[in-house]
């Protein structure tokens, strides 16, 4: 849940700045992020894993948390990017007669207004990060550590030799039913979050 408040908490107001202000580099930032979409993790995973061993910080929680939250930060600014394209300006003005600086602007009332995308966002984040494997197996070698998907292969490659299948089945379970559950009660969320963005209104 770090990583997904943290992405939210990033990628929320950049992708503000980026649809509601028109500066120089705008575009080539909005590219930026689109670009680093078509970066696959293999390509990046060596080069993060050689700094984070001469820096001794590999098994550490906190640099799990940092690399989920840059890899997913692209995709949260270009989700939400189409939500504050379609708010009407009329509330930033109404805002700006009241008063409202634009840092309270964003906070107050464009914030809440993508309760949609950022429930959907979340959602997938959420999705995404707990079932992640490839950057967990690589950067967290500790139990203590080791997040879920991890834990959960370890334990199903050591039943294939005890024959425990009743466990192994369980643990998959175990691991499932978060996700699953997320995704019952908050279905409809994230159908209208998913639609809400491509609507221009």
């Amino acid at each position: 849940m770090v990583s997904c408040t943290a992405i939210i908490l990033i990628a929320s107001p950049a992708a503000y700045v980026l649809s509601r202000f028109r500066f120089t580099g705008n575009a080539i930032i909005q590219n930026m992020f689109a670009a680093a979409l078509g970066i696959p993790a293999i390509m990046i995973v060596m080069p993060l894993f050689g700094i984070a061993s001469v820096f001794r910080i590999t098994n550490n929680r906190w640099l799990i948390m940092f690399l989920y939250t840059a890899m997913y930060v692209p995709f949260g600014v270009f989700f939400l990017l189409a939500f504050f394209r379609n708010l009407s300006f009329s509330y930033e003005e109404a805002a700006a007669i009241d008063g409202c600086s634009p840092v309270k602007t964003f906070w107050k009332i464009m914030f809440p207004l993508v309760q949609p995308g950022l429930v959907t966002l979340t959602v997938f984040n959420f999705i995404t990060i707990w079932n992640e494997f490839f950057m967990s197996l690589i950067f967290a070698n500790r139990p203590n550590v080791r997040p879920v998907a991890v834990g959960l292969y370890n334990m199903i490659q050591s039943m294939r030799y005890t024959g425990d299948w009743g466990g192994m089945f369980a643990s998959v379970v175990i691991v499932f039913l978060p996700t699953f559950v997320l995704y019952i009660f908050l279905s409809d969320k994230i159908i209208k979050g998913v639609t809400a963005g491509a609507i221009k209104g």
